[in-house]
């Protein structure tokens, strides 16, 4: 009986004890997960050269076909010359035609004519009949010819014909050439961003591994044992500004709270004593961006301060509760950069459990979004998830 109630007590202190992470980590997992993450860079850049590869086949297709349709152009203008020179002809060949019939009309009174001078001029029957033979050969010669030139006018219109529609047929691919190029570029920007995610998280979890390793961590030792244990803590969560009015509440897709009702440059402060584990700057949506880890009460917290004018902290950089890490931003300065915000406010977000992640893309993200609830908890952030309720003291 005394050894059940021994087990039950100690089954009920350990639900009371805080726990700062319940999937242990360790330091080589840090490094796995480094080799994973350029494995998958790897992938992300055979894709995205992939992708630019179908873009060169693409973009020459388009010059190809630009080529070609300059080319049946000239061809056209070429036609419509030939057709007009062959015009020409028929009416010098058919004035022709119009004197030798003349002839064969025997029409007097025209002295003038030489095809008909010609043919009274024999000496006999027997020349007269050549020369009547001679001149319908002349005439039957210049039929052919005219017969040759209107099949001539008849081919090169076929033939404009047939390089008009071949052009409206490449003007129509290239249509379709630019659309793909349009979209394969689209999936590269987004291949880009990707990768870009990629290089920030081999980038921060290297700039753990490396803090881990100061604190003398080894590859075995938990993290939260031989690092997170030994960071000093909080008794509790202060507002990250002096004043401050809720623009935006908490929302899943949103993930945070946006607080308005400061100027530029306002100081943000750590709500918190913590460790800085990563600094984004310049992201196209979020702009400049600080994830801190911190601990409050003994439980595992990771913020982030998105939309920021200017940067106070560094990478691995331990904080205190009321230091300036930061000043508002998202006003119309940093709008060439920072493409998701309108006007000047700060981005805040508290979830439960350490997490490094980039401010846009990865699985870690998600995960630190579905956690982000603490936010609309106004007894752990000490903001309330309403729009318009302000504060004036942090």
């Amino acid at each position: 009986m005394k050894k059940n109630i021994i087990i039950i007590a100690f089954l009920f202190l350990t639900l009371l004890l805080p726990c700062t992470n319940v999937n242990a980590e360790k330091l080589k997992d840090y490094k796995n997960k480094v080799a994973e993450l350029e494995s998958k860079k790897a992938e992300n850049n055979r894709l995205t050269n992939d992708a630019k590869n179908k873009i060169n086949n693409k973009r020459n297709a388009i010059l190809n076909a630009n080529n070609t349709i300059k080319n049946n152009e000239a061809k056209v203008e070429q036609s419509k010359s030939d057709v007009a020179a062959s015009q020409e002809q028929i009416k010098i060949k058919t004035e022709e035609m119009k004197d030798v019939i003349g002839i064969l009309q025997y029409t007097d009174g025209n002295s003038d004519n030489v095809y008909l001078d010609y043919l009274f001029d024999s000496s006999n029957i027997s020349e007269l009949m050549e020369r009547q033979y001679i001149i319908e050969q002349i005439i039957k010669y210049t039929q052919e010819q005219l017969d040759s030139l209107d099949a001539l006018i008849k081919r090169n219109e076929a033939l404009q014909e047939k390089l008009n529609n071949d052009n409206v047929n490449l003007n129509n691919s290239i249509t379709e050439y630019e659309k793909q190029v349009e979209e394969l570029n689209k999936y590269i920007d987004s291949l880009a961003s990707i990768g870009l995610s990629y290089d920030d998280q081999i980038k921060a979890q290297k700039g753990l591994i490396k803090m881990y390793e100061a604190a003398g961590c080894k590859d075995n030792d938990d993290i939260n044992d031989c690092y997170y244990a030994k960071m000093g803590g909080s008794g509790s969560f202060a507002r990250p500004l002096n004043k401050g009015k809720v623009t935006q509440a908490w929302n899943a897709t949103h993930g945070a709270i946006d607080i308005g009702g400061n100027t530029p440059g306002t100081n943000i402060y750590a709500p918190a004593n913590g460790t800085v584990v990563y600094v984004k700057m310049h992201s196209d949506c979020g702009g400049n961006i600080i994830y801190m880890h911190n601990k409050v009460n003994g439980e595992a917290y990771t913020t982030e301060f998105a939309h920021l004018r200017s940067v106070n902290v560094k990478n691995g950089q331990q904080v205190t509760k009321g230091q300036i890490i930061g000043t508002v931003g998202g006003d119309s300065s940093t709008w060439y950069y920072d493409s998701c915000t309108t006007g000047t406010h700060l981005h805040y977000a508290i979830s439960y459990g350490y997490y490094f992640t980039n401010a846009k893309y990865g699985n870690e993200f998600s995960t630190f979004k579905k956690n982000s609830k603490a936010t609309s908890v106004y007894s752990i952030s000490g903001i309330k998830s309403q729009k318009g309720w302000t504060w004036s003291t942090r």
